[in-house]
């Protein structure tokens, strides 16, 4: 499943977003990014309801977008903030096959100098990135941006990226293996909680570096 299981894979599709100079997290699951893996029973439909990144994971894509700034036309542009969310559904089923339907959307706030937007201001350049959204020419995720200020401006940017797949999956222990049907292999570590499932990558052994939380139906 190459799906984004976290806002930095997210926004590092539409990385090239900083180019163009231009979070917090879904509040439904409390216990995002809290839960060691365990492994349990998958079998079942599922809705998502959170999506949650470690800090460590932030400062990573800031870092990236750092560096994406400083070869841009707009060096000075700074990223104020990401914000990452998921919806839809995946299904696990007893013959070990597997589909989902999952939206993995986030925002991108960022700082915008005036001598960034061409002379239009705040106000006429989200006008004018958003005529390029509107006729398809702007980055393909990007489905709305909007900018405040006078002069110096900080705009937002919202990204969508939908993913559906299918395939078969096995486990292991605590280890989830996706193998969908186009040959990508994914790996995740996962826990069932009563009625929830977390699907999570992990690092350091105990590290929750991301957490997709789904509740059976």
């Amino acid at each position: 499943m190459r799906i984004a299981l976290n806002g930095v894979a997210l926004l590092s599709v539409a990385g090239g977003l900083s180019l163009f100079g231009c979070g917090g997290d879904s509040g439904a699951g409390a216990t995002c990014g809290k839960v060691q893996p365990c492994g349990g029973d998958l079998v079942g439909n599922w809705t998502v309801v959170d999506n949650c990144e470690s800090e460590a994971r932030k400062a990573q894509f800031a870092s990236l977008f750092a560096t994406m700034a400083a070869a841009s036309f707009c060096p000075d542009q700074m990223l104020r903030d990401t914000e990452s969310f998921a919806s839809g559904s995946f299904q696990f089923n007893a013959d070990k096959t597997y589909s989902l339907s999952v939206v993995f959307s986030g925002n991108l706030v960022i700082s915008l100098p005036d001598s960034c937007t061409s002379g239009l201001g705040c106000a006429g350049y989200a006008e004018n990135i958003r005529a390029q959204i509107a006729a398809g020419i702007y980055q393909p995720n990007v489905t709305a941006i909007s900018c405040s200020g006078a002069s110096d401006c900080v705009c937002r940017q919202v990204l969508e990226i939908p993913q559906s797949e299918t395939g078969t999956y096995s486990t292991s222990g605590n280890a989830l293996t996706l193998l969908a049907a186009t040959g990508d292999v994914s790996n995740f570590s996962y826990c069932i909680e009563g009625s929830m499932v977390h699907l999570m990558t992990v690092v350091a052994g105990t590290t929750i570096d991301s957490d997709l939380v789904a509740t059976k139906q």
